[in-house]
């Protein structure tokens, strides 16, 4: 059983826990130092990029710092607090999990973002794999042992899940996997992949599609680096090639894998949707976009100040259905339409902090002038049509809140055979692209 406990009560176990944690915390690491101040012209502009194109080499090396702090976590049983205690969680209220990581925020801990999707992909996992696999699994995700990628989005679908044409076949209690995946997250660094693929022989539709995890060392795994207009490497490409797979590895019923991907975008978008929050980016909150109008002299220009005003105002609401919807997603609630909101409030949010930025600067954002605090932009105007796509594209986020929240028509079957048939499935035809450091 979860420990049940009022929030707001302050009570002796959590302050106990918390206790606890802040000595583990001491003794394996240190306190940030004072929050530096952000000041134009200081500094590195370039975080200003919405993915992170970072050099591979250097992420594989914080990558293993980050393993080490993450089993040293687990080991001292702060790395799954809310989880059940055969696979080294505490099942704790969710309350405990908000209150540590509040906690662990304040001091100087490795980057762990290389693990986004253990919240994301380990619950699915327990609850579709078969359970020898799927509890060893969602431990290691846990701890740091493995790290996962999604196989969702490919050349000739797209946003299109309905369309994905990698097959499966069957052979001798085995599977045999070859498809082309494209725009992959993390696919270069990580041990396991979530592969949704055909098992019906072809065809289109939710249908005949099954979820199975492979081993991305696998003989027949190939991944190539995509590099985008910004000029850097954000993303991959995965080639499979008769990649064999054991039955065990399935992830719910044959031809039943729909539902399976359906859950982890929900609760991918549950995660998303709050604002640009990069590490000293300065965009959602503010100052960074408030230092570059006083730097360009448009602080009494009334237009750019109501611009200003209505981009903060949007972070800020934007942040806080994020909060709602990642609060639901811990207490194993239903969040409802608030990811969905949140996906679609960031797109919006980042498209008009591009707009924003490009009027203000104009042709001193096209050439590198070495002046700070200008070119740097342009990663961040090249990526944000990207942001349109992930998790869904913008269309077909729209399309599933016209249809599951307000109610609206389904779009109707097409007159020709063989081509996309609406169906008792809303529309929710999913990429399952994420950024790198958005939140």
């Amino acid at each position: 059983m979860t420990t049940t406990i009022d929030e707001t009560a302050g009570t002796t176990e959590l302050a106990e826990f918390l206790r606890s944690a802040e000595k583990f915390l001491e003794m394996s690491t240190t306190r940030k130092g004072q929050r530096q101040t952000f000041a134009w012209g200081a500094g590195d502009d370039s975080v200003v990029a919405i993915w992170d194109e970072s050099d591979r080499e250097q992420q594989r090396k914080d990558l293993e710092s980050a393993r080490e702090w993450r089993r040293a976590r687990f080991d001292a049983g702060f790395g799954w607090i809310d989880g059940p205690k055969d696979l080294g969680g505490r099942e704790l209220e969710s309350v405990y999990v908000r209150k540590y990581r509040a906690l662990e925020a304040t001091y100087d801990v490795p980057d762990q973002s290389f693990f986004k999707l253990d919240r994301v992909v380990a619950p699915v996992i327990l609850r579709y794999a078969k359970p020898a696999f799927g509890e060893n699994l969602a431990r290691q995700l846990y701890r740091g042992d493995a790290v996962v990628c999604e196989l969702f989005s490919e050349p000739g679908a797209g946003s299109d899940v309905f369309s994905v044409a990698t097959q499966a076949t069957e052979k001798g209690g085995q599977w045999l996997i070859s498809g082309h995946k494209t725009w992959i997250l993390d696919a270069h660094y990580a041990d396991f992949g979530i592969v949704l693929a055909r098992t019906d022989g072809g065809g289109y539709g939710p249908g005949g599609l099954s979820a199975f995890v492979i081993d991305m060392n696998a003989a027949g795994v190939e991944v190539r680096p995509l590099k985008l207009m910004t000029g850097g490497v954000a993303f991959n490409e995965v080639l499979l090639h008769e990649v064999l797979v054991g039955d065990a590895r399935r992830l719910g019923d044959v031809n039943a894998g729909w539902p399976v991907a359906r859950e982890i975008l929900r609760r991918e978008r549950a995660a998303i949707g709050g604002g640009f929050a990069r590490s000293g980016s300065g965009i959602a909150n503010g100052e960074r976009l408030k230092a570059l109008v006083k730097a360009r002299g448009l602080s009494s220009d009334a237009v750019v100040r109501q611009e200003l005003g209505g981009i903060l105002i949007n972070f800020w609401a934007a942040k806080q259905l994020v909060k709602r919807a990642t609060a639901c997603a811990i207490r194993k609630d239903d969040s409802g339409p608030a990811p969905l909101l949140g996906k679609i409030s960031l797109s919006r949010n980042l498209h008009a902090v591009s707009e924003f930025v490009g009027d203000i600067l104009g042709a001193d954002i096209t050439a590198d002038t070495g002046e700070w605090g200008t070119f740097a932009w342009t990663s961040f105007l090249l990526g944000e049509p990207g942001v349109h796509l992930f998790a869904g594209s913008d269309e077909i986020v729209l399309n599933i809140l016209a249809e599951t929240v307000l109610g609206l028509p389904k779009e109707p079957k097409p007159a020709a055979q063989g081509q996309p048939s609406s169906s008792s499935q809303p529309l929710n035809r999913d990429s399952g692209h994420r950024p790198g450091r958005v939140t």
